[in-house]
C-alpha cells in the first residue's frame, strides 16, 4: 500500500514535470522564433550601418574632389580672366587705333556674373554709357572677338547691322582685321546702302563665300534668296 502510495506520488509528478516540459518547449519554441526574428533585424541593421559607412566614405570623397574641383575652376578663371584682359585690350587697340584711348582693362568675375572695367591713362574708370555709339560698337566688336577667342571652340558667329554706327577708318579695321579671323563662319546681316556701303562691300567681297537677299513680300513674309556676289 505505502508502495502505491509512493507510485501514485511519483506518477502524479511526473504528470506535472510533463506537463512543465510542454509549456516550457512552447516557450522555447516562441523564443526561438524571437531569436531567429531577432538576428534577422541585426543583420539588417548591420547591412544598414556597413552601408552608411560606405556611403559616408562616398560623400567624404566626393566632397573632397567637389573642393578640389572648385579650387581647379576659381583658378581657370583666374588664368582665363587675364588672358580675356589682354584680349580685349589689344582688340579695342586694333580696332580703335588709339594706343593711348585704354589703358588698362580689368575682367571682374563674382559668382558667375562677369563685368568688364575700362581705365585711361589716369587710372580713371571710364564709363561704358559715356563712350559714342563708335565706341561702344568697338567695344562690343572686340568683347565678342576675345570671347571667341579665348572659349576655344568655333561656333558660327551672327552680326546684325555690323557698321550701322562706325565711321569709314573704323569700319575698314573691323571688316579687313575682325570678320576675317572671328569664326570659321560669319554672318553678316547688314542693310545695303544703309549699314554698308558699295565701297565697303567691295573690301568686303573676296572673303564672301555666299550672299542671300532677304526681302519682304506683298504679305510681309521674308523671302530669302540666294544671290551671286557680285549681283549684289
Amino acid at each position: 500500500k505505502e508502495s502505491r502510495e509512493k507510485r501514485k506520488n511519483i506518477s502524479s509528478e511526473i504528470d506535472k514535470l510533463e506537463n512543465q516540459k510542454t509549456t516550457l518547449a512552447e516557450k522555447y519554441g516562441e523564443e526561438n522564433t524571437k531569436l531567429i526574428s531577432n538576428r534577422k533585424i541585426i543583420s539588417e541593421y548591420e547591412n544598414r550601418f556597413n552601408l552608411f559607412e560606405k556611403d559616408l566614405k562616398k560623400y567624404n570623397t566626393t566632397k573632397a574632389l567637389l573642393q578640389k574641383i572648385d579650387y581647379l575652376i576659381k583658378r581657370i578663371k583666374e588664368e582665363k580672366k587675364y588672358s580675356l584682359q589682354a584680349s580685349i585690350k589689344e582688340g579695342l587697340n586694333t580696332l580703335m587705333h588709339k594706343e593711348s584711348f585704354i589703358s588698362e582693362v580689368n575682367v571682374i568675375i563674382k559668382n558667375e556674373i562677369m563685368d568688364v572695367e575700362l581705365l585711361d591713362e589716369q587710372g580713371n574708370t571710364l564709363e561704358k554709357e559715356n563712350l559714342s555709339k563708335g565706341e561702344q560698337q568697338l567695344y562690343a566688336t572686340a568683347l565678342l572677338n576675345a570671347l571667341v577667342e579665348e572659349s576655344g571652340i568655333q561656333f558660327p558667329v551672327i552680326i546684325d547691322s555690323p557698321l550701322q554706327k562706325i565711321d569709314k577708318q573704323h569700319s575698314e579695321n573691323i571688316i579687313k582685321d575682325f570678320y576675317p579671323k572671328l569664326s570659321n563662319q560669319v554672318i553678316v546681316l547688314p542693310l545695303l546702302e544703309k549699314e554698308l556701303s558699295r565701297e565697303e562691300f567691295e573690301m568686303m567681297k573676296p572673303m564672301v563665300s555666299k550672299s542671300f537677299k532677304i526681302e519682304q513680300d506683298e504679305s510681309k513674309n521674308s523671302v530669302i534668296t540666294s544671290k551671286n556676289v557680285d549681283d549684289l
